[in-house]
């Protein structure tokens, strides 16, 4: 967890208000105060932010962009690239550039982040992902450097800049779209639940089931991050008997795509046996064999809204918390059908 100017404050025994005035060097407090706070900075490891000084007159025009950690994954993930150029074209049109922060590692991901924040190499944050115990969002709350988030945040909600679609209501119009089409045995297949989107798309799924009187069974829903060797167990649990899912929502279309040759396995077909349902409508919908139904996030209004956002928090124009959420949209192809 980084260190923050509250745990400066708390170790030297005084407010935070009096820690960020020794940062600037403030007549307003004593000598001997500001010999104390700056002994606990050092004793604690405490690296001041350039960015939250307020050294406004320095900007960089540039945003920075920070990806979850991963192996590289996110690179791989049209979602986060189709994010990224979102992101990079409605910050052409207000001329700042782009700077990426990614890590292998919790740890170095944060580095990656207070790196760029406290070099004064960039005006703000756009994070890409939501999860619990964050020490990235944490870093930025903290220490009050301009960030917004595209999802939904697991703390701070009402004192943050957020864009967002209903992800709940998402997951329960994919379940719903599989259930008016005669499917009552559906399976949920995604990723880590740890992400805001991947709970919340469960839920709406969960809430669809439910209302239609139908009881979630935990056995028909798969996380994709499990082993090789469990992964492979659940689906033969799943697939591997007469009776079988008939209908999937995918958390993503590459996971859809992904569930077509897997069910190929078991000799199943799209959609003459198994009708799925994915998520973002990304190029892979209309290349896979059959074309996929998506559900359109409208990304290009997400990046495009939390840049405009963000940029107007920097220049002061709007320092209230900010809650977006976009209509998302079920775009019909031909990887479902009546059961």
């Amino acid at each position: 967890m980084a260190v923050t100017i509250k745990d400066v404050a708390k170790k030297a025994g005084v407010a935070t208000s009096t820690v960020s005035r020794t940062l600037q060097d403030s007549p307003s407090i004593s000598e001997k105060t500001k010999q104390n706070v700056r002994k606990v900075m050092d004793e604690i490891g405490y690296r001041p932010n350039l960015t939250a000084r307020g050294l406004v007159n320095q900007t960089t025009q540039t945003i920075g962009v920070i990806l979850p950690v991963s192996q590289g994954e996110a690179f791989q993930n049209t979602f986060f690239l189709s994010m990224l150029r979102g992101i990079s074209k409605a910050c052409n049109e207000k001329k700042h550039m782009v700077s990426i922060a990614s890590g292998t590692t919790e740890a170095e991901l944060l580095d990656s982040v207070q790196t760029m924040a406290e070099g004064g190499r960039v005006d703000g944050f756009i994070v890409l992902y939501s999860r619990k115990d964050d020490a990235v969002i944490e870093y930025l709350y903290q220490e009050q450097v301009p960030f917004a988030m595209i999802g939904k945040p697991y703390k701070y909600e009402n004192a943050m800049l957020y864009v967002d679609n209903d992800n709940v209501v998402a997951g329960k119009d994919a379940a719903n779209y599989l259930l008016q089409l005669g499917h009552e045995k559906i399976a949920f297949i995604g990723e880590d639940t740890k992400q805001m989107v991947i709970r919340e798309r469960l839920k709406g799924y969960t809430q669809a089931l439910e209302e239609a009187g139908l009881e979630m069974n935990p056995e028909m829903v798969v996380d994709i991050t499990l082993p090789e060797a469990d992964y492979r167990e659940k689906m033969r649990q799943l697939f591997d008997h007469d009776d079988f899912p008939t209908g999937i929502v995918a958390s993503d279309d590459l996971i859809a795509l992904n569930m077509i040759y897997v069910l190929s396995d078991y000799g199943l077909k799209v959609p003459a046996d198994v009708s799925i349902i994915g998520f973002n409508n990304s190029i892979f919908a209309e290349k896979a064999q059959p074309e996929l139904t998506s559900i359109d996030l409208h990304i290009d209004s997400l990046t495009s809204q939390t840049v405009y956002q963000l940029i107007q928090r920097i220049e002061a124009k709007q320092s209230l918390a900010v809650k977006m959420i976009l209509p998302h949209q079920i775009i019909e192809r031909q990887s479902c059908r009546r059961k």
